[in-house]
């Protein structure tokens, strides 16, 4: 079973390095063997792919034809919001009706989706059907490892990242503001744009009433020394850290955030900044991409990167992995591997930098290439580049709830903080609720007595 105060060890995870993302659970069923023949072998399989939505899916989307042309396979894409995902997993689970072969896998949802058995380990596949498209050395073992459970590996990750804080350069400079070091100068900068510059949206970041919101919200508390549990498992909520920096989040997000504050999405959060509405926002580096990518975004160019630290002198740190899954009841556990290995080519991970201009692909080949630093220099993304290498080796899960429990302890939390930021309650009844709440689903779980 599930050993999670394990996880409590965890400290730093370096991408371009060896990372040690360590999570412990009940594992599954053994692979099929692997067919005769080559990719065709499998021509005439349809494969089914559900999938969140973010930019990480991009390259899937652009490139799936070159998949299909290879093998013969033909993949149904459903792109949904990370809670809207997760629920057609569940369904589709627990029925046991195999309707999907692949699934996008949130490192922070791996734990319950394992001990459930709805994935399918991978290790057999790598040791005994491993196309040439699929070169293991290439992906950052941190990264590899985040996908690890009693080890065996449950997704090939197409995802790592860590947390940043986005600004704009023009505002800052026509204001006389200097780059956000700390909470409390992020605070002082919305001031000074809510009354300078009106028409704009002075700070966005998540703040809907989903487990997508938690990593804004323990992100954030990180820089004022709050976590959520404690090493045995016992909830923290309502911690004077915890209302300290859930107090200013609140403040950030009530009296400065845009009008949605209390019900916005990551990708809505990230359109604000985008379309040039924003001034600031707080979210994962993987933003960096979309921001400053012409096609997609008003601002690119216009963008400066910090990664600030709260009153505890830690830094407001996210963490994020996601890949690819195998389900278990998939008739097509096979084709799906194949496709898994497709993904994460050195072919498809370099388009992704340079049509897609991606720049964080989690793929050392293409990191370390020459193709990759002729880009980042082509488009003037030098500084972003040494922001995101700094905070990829800050990226911490000290702060990060490890439990099967996970979806009912993110949503617990972001309903408190959403209802705070909507103004129904205040942070400390927020909290108070958060806490009290928290307590039974431990106990109910059977964490703590």
């Amino acid at each position: 079973m599930m050993k999670l105060k394990d996880h409590r060890w965890i400290s730093r995870l370096s991408v371009l390095v060896t990372g040690t993302l360590l999570l412990t659970a009940c594992a599954g069923g053994a692979a099929e063997e692997a067919p005769a023949g080559g990719r065709e072998s499998f021509e005439g399989t349809n494969l089914r792919v559900l999938l969140k939505e973010g930019y990480e899916i991009e390259a899937i989307q652009e490139f799936k034809g070159e998949f299909e042309e290879a093998t013969g396979i033909t993949v149904d894409l459903e792109v949904y919001d990370e809670p809207t995902a997760r629920q057609k997993l569940v369904l589709d689970a627990t029925s046991g009706t195999g309707t999907y072969d692949i699934t996008s896998s949130s490192f922070w949802n791996l734990p319950e989706f394992v001990s459930a058995g709805w994935l399918q380990p991978l290790d057999e596949y790598v040791a005994q059907a491993k196309d040439d498209w699929l070169v293991m050395e290439d992906i950052p073992q941190g990264a590899i490892e985040s996908m690890t459970i009693d080890d065996q590996l449950y997704a090939l990750p197409h995802t790592i990242i860590g947390g940043m804080f986005f600004y704009r350069k023009d505002v800052f400079d026509e204001l006389g503001l200097q780059p956000p070091q700390t909470t409390e100068e992020i605070l002082a900068a919305a001031k000074v744009i809510k009354e300078e510059r009106p028409e704009l949206i002075p700070f966005t970041a998540r703040g809907a009433s989903n487990f997508a919101s938690l990593g804004t919200e323990l992100g954030w508390a990180y820089g004022y020394g709050a976590e959520l549990f404690d090493e045995n498992g016992n909830p923290q909520a309502n911690t004077p850290e915890m209302e300290e920096a859930m107090t200013d989040f609140v403040t950030l997000m009530q009296e400065y955030g845009p009008g949605d504050a209390a019900t916005q999405t990551f990708t809505q959060a990230g359109e604000k900044f985008s379309s040039g509405s924003a001034a600031m926002m707080f979210d994962t580096s993987g933003f960096g991409t979309i921001f400053e990518d012409p096609t997609q975004s008003s601002v690119a160019g216009k963008v400066g990167y910090t990664l600030p630290t709260g009153p505890s002198g830690d830094h407001l740190q996210w963490l994020y992995n996601e890949g690819l899954a195998i389900t278990a009841d998939s008739k097509n556990k096979n084709a799906a591997w194949l496709f898994l290995q497709w993904r994460m080519s050195r072919d498809i991970t370099t388009k992704e930098v340079t049509e897609l201009h991606r720049t964080d692909v989690p793929n050392l080949h293409v990191l370390e290439s020459e193709t990759y630093r002729d880009f980042m220099a082509e488009q003037g993304l030098e500084e972003f580049s040494g922001v995101l290498q700094d905070s990829w080796e800050m990226t911490t899960a000290e702060h990060w709830p490890f439990y099967p429990e996970f979806t009912a302890i993110g949503d617990t939390f972001a309903k408190e903080i959403s209802a705070a930021i909507a103004g129904s309650k205040s942070v400390p009844d927020a909290l108070e609720t958060a806490q009290n709440e928290l307590t039974q689903i431990m106990t109910d779980a059977g964490h703590i007595q």
